[in-house]
């Protein structure tokens, strides 16, 4: 049987550091079904890429090693499926209605939603960015609210949690939100704890969920969840959903947009 060449596995090595370090975690089961290749070829992987310090072997799969556990700059995440993130912007984008007050997380995808409300007229954004707030200080027909909290300078966005009387008189039509990760089990998950909590909170209040999250998230479950399947109203990704996993979604009433 002929091998494959090196460059194929170091590539390998680094879309499997690359989930590491977006999602905290990965399987054998996933990377066998990402790459199409045996169990033994991912634990030959796994094993090398331990032993030269870059994850630590769990069981069934590996996570971040203690000195390589910081996820990837805000930059270099943006870059990955950017051609993916912005029909994913647009898409969301699209779902707005004049007069709405919504709210726009400070993630790579949704983000880019920032680039299309030219022809929107008296939204409110709510939005821990200051990307997205910047961005839209040409729009004078987009109020933009900016949350306060300490910034996160790799995302430049604000974290801190909303309080309970700020929610109770915002009307949040729809949360546009960004995920590491998506699972029927786990909902929507993220790396971040900050921002979990801080979208955990809008997303109980608002009256629309909408999951942002490109295909190579799908199937991935990442720290924690900040939204639950029966939370979510609609997702919208790049790629029609594995037949199994959009099974349970349809049954669970998600509204699933393929851009």
């Amino acid at each position: 049987m002929t091998s494959r060449p090196k460059h194929f596995i170091e590539e390998r090595h680094a879309v499997i550091l690359k989930l590491v370090k977006e999602h905290g975690r990965v399987t054998v089961k996933e990377l066998c079904e990402r790459f199409s290749v045996t169990v033994a070829t991912v634990r030959t992987d796994l094993d090398h890429l331990e032993g030269i310090g870059k994850i630590r072997r769990t069981h069934g799969g590996a996570i971040a090693s203690e000195k390589d556990a910081e996820p990837l700059p805000f930059g270099t995440r943006r870059m990955y499926y950017g051609a993916e993130k912005k029909s994913i912007g647009r898409a969301a984008a699209a779902t707005v209605k004049d007069g709405e007050v919504i709210f726009i997380d400070g993630g790579t995808t949704a983000v880019e939603m920032r680039r299309y409300f030219a022809d929107k007229s008296n939204v409110t954004i709510i939005t821990p960015s200051i990307e997205v707030a910047h961005w839209l200080t040409t729009e004078t027909s987009i109020a933009v609210y900016l949350l306060n909290g300490f910034l996160n300078r790799d995302s430049l966005s604000t974290i801190g949690v909303p309080s309970e009387e700020t929610m109770l008189l915002m009307n949040i039509a729809r949360a546009f939100c960004g995920a590491a990760g998506f699972t029927i089990r786990d909902g929507l998950t993220d790396i971040h704890m900050g921002f979990v909590e801080q979208k955990r909170v809008i997303c109980q209040h608002a009256r629309m969920v909408i999951g942002l999250a490109d295909h190579s998230k799908i199937g991935v479950t990442s720290l924690a969840s900040f939204a639950g399947i029966d939370d979510i109203d609609v997702l919208i990704t790049d790629r029609a959903l594995p037949p199994d996993i959009a099974r349970e979604v349809g049954n669970h009433g998600i509204e699933v947009i393929v851009t």
